[in-house]
C-alpha cells in the first residue's frame, strides 16, 4: 500500500509542478527554472527508482535500465515548461538519480525499506514545498493578496498523513530485533 501511495503522490505532484511552472514560467525565469527542475528531477528519480527496486529485488541491471527510462519520462515532464536546455538538465539529473535510487533500494535490508521509502517521500515533498512556496511567493508579490497557498499546503499535509498511515500499516514496519543480515540475503536472492 505504501508503494502505491508513494507512486500516486509523486506522479500527482510532478504533474502539478509541470502545470504551475508552465503557467508561471515568465515570472520564474529560465535560470531559476533550471534550478527547480534539477532539484525536482533528482528527488523524483530517487524516489521512483527506490520504489521500483522494491518491486524487483536482486535484478539491478534490468531495474536500473527500467528506472532510467521511467524517470526520463518524469524528467521530461518536469523540464518541459522551461525549454530544451531545462529538459536536457532534467534528463541528466534523472539519469544519476535513477541509478542511485536503484542501487540504494537493492542494497537495503528488508527491515529498512519502509523507513527509507517514507524518508524519500518526505524529502520529495520537502522539495515540492520549497519550489511551490517560491512560485507562490512570486505570485503573491504580483497580486498583493495573502491567499492562494492554503489549499496546496493542506493537500501536502494530507499527503504526509497518508504516507504516515500507510507506513504504519506496512508489515515490516513492526519488525523488531530481526536479523538484518538474513533479510539482506533473502532480499538479494529474490525470495
Amino acid at each position: 500500500m505504501l508503494l502505491l501511495t508513494s507512486f500516486m503522490i509523486v506522479v500527482a505532484y510532478t504533474i502539478y509542478f509541470s502545470k504551475i511552472a508552465h503557467r508561471k514560467k515568465e515570472d520564474i525565469g529560465i535560470g531559476l527554472g533550471k534550478c527547480m527542475v534539477m532539484m525536482l528531477s533528482m528527488t523524483t528519480s530517487l524516489t521512483l527508482s527506490l520504489m521500483l527496486s522494491y518491486l524487483m529485488p536482486g535484478k539491478l541491471a534490468f531495474l536500473t535500465v527500467l528506472a532510467i527510462a521511467i524517470c526520463a519520462l518524469a524528467g521530461f515532464i518536469i523540464g518541459k515548461p522551461f525549454g530544451l536546455t531545462a529538459v536536457m538538465e532534467s534528463l541528466s539529473t534523472t539519469l544519476m538519480g535513477a541509478m542511485m535510487g536503484a542501487m540504494l533500494g537493492v542494497m537495503l535490508p528488508l527491515d529498512s525499506q519502509t523507513f527509507m521509502l517514507v524518508s524519500m517521500d518526505l524529502i520529495y515533498l520537502g522539495s515540492i514545498i520549497f519550489v511551490t512556496f517560491y512560485i507562490k511567493r512570486e505570485d503573491l508579490k504580483e497580486t498583493k493578496s495573502g491567499r492562494g497557498g492554503a489549499p496546496f499546503f493542506l493537500t501536502l499535509l494530507f499527503s504526509i498523513i497518508i504516507i504516515g498511515t500507510s507506513a504504519v500499516w506496512e508489515d515490516d514496519y513492526f519488525k523488531v530485533g530481526g536479523d538484518s543480515e538474513m533479510d539482506m540475503q533473502h532480499h538479494q536472492h529474490g525470495g
